[in-house]
């Protein structure tokens, strides 16, 4: 088995090349066109004293079904909460787009910061998620197409991950990117490509599901 003709699970599934493979997907965030709106920011006053601003944390939540949601965390203890739908360009975010009252910001983005009219807002991950992960069972209708035996997943807090596959023959490949998540999906995001997942957590357990069953990987929390 040639490991390097399908990177092991991230070549062969992430390049679609599963061979007789046509299903529909629930929803495949790969297609969304700004991934790195995506997730769950915080913005904390680290000038608690300055009396021109009145907050003491912001969080601004960003989904691929172009809703939003902003939660503003005031000095005097009190929440200001507010929710719609965002339109997005490369350069421009509007908060409220069809509201009479929009919000409208210059924005850039890397994979963990969003930056909105200059301020820098944080993207939060689950502690639940971060690790290293390594297999301990792996299944699917693709496993022995693939040769698979033994996987190693890396998602740092920043997030940036990597991923270690060895084949029935002892090769190895490493592939490395950035990812993002929301709800059950997990999204990598390489060279050459991206791939939308989904996985289940309970504890140290994660299992990992690419292409509806195609690989289906078992993994526990080593670090």
């Amino acid at each position: 088995m040639n490991i390097g003709k399908y990177v092991v699970i991230l070549c062969l599934i992430f390049s679609g090349q599963v061979a007789g493979m046509q299903m529909e997907k629930e929803q495949d965030l790969t297609q969304f066109d700004f991934p790195f709106l995506i997730g769950d920011w915080h913005l904390v006053n680290t000038l608690s004293g300055n009396d021109t601003e009145d907050y003491l944390s912001i969080r601004l939540q960003l989904k691929s079904s172009y809703m939003f949601a902003v939660q503003i965390h005031k000095k005097d203890s009190s929440v200001e909460y507010w929710e719609g739908d965002y339109t997005a360009d490369e350069t421009t975010l509007t908060l409220g787009a069809k509201t009479l009252t929009p919000q409208v910001y210059s924005y850039s983005t890397t994979h963990n910061q969003l930056m909105l009219n200059g301020v820098i807002f944080y993207k939060a991950l689950s502690r639940s998620l971060v690790g290293v992960w390594e297999s301990y069972q792996i299944s699917g209708f693709e496993r022995i197409d693939t040769g698979v035996e033994q996987l190693q997943l890396v998602l740092q807090p920043d997030f940036l991950f990597s991923i270690k596959v060895q084949d029935n023959k002892g090769k190895e490949v490493v592939h490395q990117g950035v990812y993002y998540t929301e709800k059950d999906h997990l999204v990598f995001l390489f060279e050459g490509g991206e791939h939308d997942a989904k996985f289940e957590l309970d504890a140290n357990q994660m299992v990992l599901n690419l292409e509806d069953g195609a690989i289906l990987a078992t993994l526990r929390r080593i670090y």
